[in-house]
């Protein structure tokens, strides 16, 4: 029954082989990929926060690694069960949300035409992949509590927000559509000003508490925050207007999000295969208009210059939902049979992907394994601590001596009383670093750029 039941939708189907698809890529791999590494590396702690990022993600793969052990089967292991996991939740909302089955199963399919999806929360992402999952999910509730307000569904939604602000900071944009969503929308207000609304706000405010206090404690984790965000929105172009820039970078952001569907659509439309229809407003689509404002209104008052597409990914990634109730399909069913077919081209695609690159000898980090720093070190300094240049070295090297407390000279959340230079060995990229240091080995052109490694002692 059950797995009739798992292979009788598509999406199931889809989910179900992107799991193993996932799971299977790093076997391609000499080298893991920049969050992986990442992941590997600060996964040997648990800590409130880890540099510049919330801990959920981190405390999760704390956790595979203590059941699975420290490989790469382990990393993959959770981003497939996360990438799989909203597909079946985007689905389950959108079965709620519309009326027609094959529209709720094109709400899913639609995503093979968005590469941000498709390359990096199915290759590469792990904060942002848990973000879609859990807007997804409070979405979920929130339509839930539309019908029956129950205190056990204000417990979860005070649950996923607390879970949320934990797995990135970009919730709070979720959060700030949300409280602008209840001005102009009667079920939402309902939901908000309901006496239950305690118990989500507690629940959510005990989750994120203790991360907080680790966050504005005397340690400077805030300012190191400020810095991080600063270095990833400013422009490196002088010539920016103050409003005008902003929501050009936002509008050109969502052309690259949504830019294939959109042409993709397009010529379905050009071709009479699909007509673009009004439907009656409800709060999901009263959702979306208050999204967009809030995000223009965030890259107004902070003047944010340029943003990744894979940033907002989380945050419009249900409203495929509301695009569906804009299209009337011919033939609906047929385009349900394509986007499914689509949707496993592009699976198999990004599974062959890396080895045809190898093959091909297309350049790419993947395939340049860190084993000739993890045996020089293994065969000149085995009793010393080893601190790597940066936390991507760090995972690499880990993977390959998963017994080993290894550090990197760029993890500023490390506690102070890890930090410790006595009986160790560094790595640095540039002979200017070496400063009053001692020069004991080098490592040179090593990795996809060709980097020198120089090997120092106190």
């Amino acid at each position: 029954m059950g797995l009739k039941h798992i292979f009788s939708s598509r999406i199931n189907i889809l989910a179900l082989l992107s799991f193993f698809a996932i799971t299977g890529i790093p076997f391609f791999k000499s080298a893991m990929e920049l969050e992986d590494a990442e992941q590997a590396y600060y996964s040997q702690w648990l800590r409130w926060g880890y540099d510049d990022q919330p801990p959920l993600y981190t405390w999760l793969q704390f956790g595979v690694n203590r059941i699975f052990g420290v490989s790469k089967f382990s990393f993959s292991l959770l981003r497939g069960l996360i990438f799989s996991s909203i597909l079946i939740a985007l689905h389950r909302l959108a079965k709620h949300t519309l009326s027609n089955s094959a529209k709720a199963e094109l709400s899913v399919l639609c995503f093979a035409l968005v590469p941000v999806f498709m390359d990096f929360t199915f290759r590469r992402l792990s904060h942002t992949s848990l973000l879609c999952l859990l807007i997804v999910s409070s979405f979920l509730i929130i339509q839930r509590l539309t019908v029956k307000k129950s205190i056990l569904n204000y417990s979860v939604l005070g649950l996923l927000i607390g879970l949320g602000m934990l797995s990135k900071y970009n919730y709070v944009l979720f959060l700030g559509a949300l409280m602008l969503s209840v001005l102009f929308d009667r079920n939402l207000r309902q939901l908000i000003v309901h006496r239950y609304f305690v118990v989500t706000m507690l629940l959510a405010a005990l989750l994120v508490a203790p991360h907080f206090y680790w966050l504005l404690g005397p340690e400077g984790y805030l300012e190191i925050l400020k810095e991080s965000v600063v270095l990833k929105v400013e422009s490196s172009n002088p010539n920016t207007i103050p409003v005008v820039t902003p929501l050009f970078s936002y509008t050109m952001t969502m052309i690259k999000l949504i830019g294939i569907l959109g042409v993709g659509l397009l010529v379905a439309f050009l071709f009479k295969k699909l007509k673009f229809i009004t439907f009656k407003k409800n709060w999901f689509s009263k959702f979306f208009w208050a999204q967009l404002v809030v995000l223009a209104l965030f890259f107004i008052v902070l003047n944010i210059q340029k943003v990744e597409p894979r940033w907002l990914l989380p945050l419009f990634l249900p409203f495929s939902i509301v695009l569906m109730r804009t299209i009337d399909f011919k033939s609906i069913e047929k385009w349900s049979r394509f986007g499914f077919v689509l949707f496993l081209i592009v699976i198999f695609g990004q599974t062959v992907r890396t080895p045809i690159e190898k093959v091909l000898d297309i350049p790419s980090s993947v395939h340049f394994g860190f084993e000739p720093v993890s045996d020089k070190l293994n065969s000149n300094y085995p009793e010393k601590e080893w601190i790597l240049p940066n936390v991507t070295y760090g995972g690499n090297v880990r993977i390959l001596n998963p017994q080993k407390e290894i550090f990197a000279l760029d993890d500023f959340s490390l506690p102070k009383f890890k930090s410790t230079t006595k009986n160790s060995v560094k790595l640095v990229f540039k002979k200017e670093d070496l400063k009053n240091d001692i020069l004991i080995d080098s490592l040179k052109g090593f990795g996809k750029e060709m980097e020198d490694l120089y090997f120092i002692v106190d």
